[in-house]
């Protein structure tokens, strides 16, 4: 079991900093069904993706040791799993996106909600007890 949550977190890390790394060179052309944005909306674009690259790096680099790095998996997959209910704020203001954007918001709702109880029972800690932990 741990091979395989370390294995799935840098590779869920690394899929992540390719992604932002795409969105950060080729910029909005990567967003699929979306419209040429102006200046301000490509900036920002750019500039969130650097923290989703930052993002990608902290999963491969927690990776090295779920024991001691527990704690910030568990905030990272809340971090994704809060990205996934934002993602619904889309829905409630402006409809439903293109259906590959459907499908990361089930991705990014899913995958933490399995994710961080494996890793609860890998290390046999709470979770509120490794995010303590992380803020001392």
């Amino acid at each position: 079991m741990r091979a395989v949550l370390r294995w799935f977190l840098i590779v869920f890390g690394v899929a992540c900093a390719l992604i932002a790394l795409a969105h950060i060179f080729i910029g909005p052309r990567t967003i699929i069904g979306a419209n040429t944005p102006n200046a301000t909306l490509d900036g920002d674009m750019r500039m969130v993706m650097v923290l989703f690259l930052t993002y990608g790096l902290l999963c491969v680099w927690a990776a090295r040791d779920l024991d001691r790095h527990a704690g910030l998996i568990h905030l990272l997959m809340l971090v994704f799993f809060v990205g996934g209910l934002v993602r619904l704020l889309t829905v409630a203001y402006v409809g439903w996106p293109h259906w590959f954007y459907i499908a990361m918001l089930v991705v990014e709702i899913v995958v933490p909600l399995i994710y961080s109880p494996l890793l609860r029972q890998l290390t046999g800690r709470p979770t509120a007890a490794d995010l303590t932990e992380l803020a001392r």
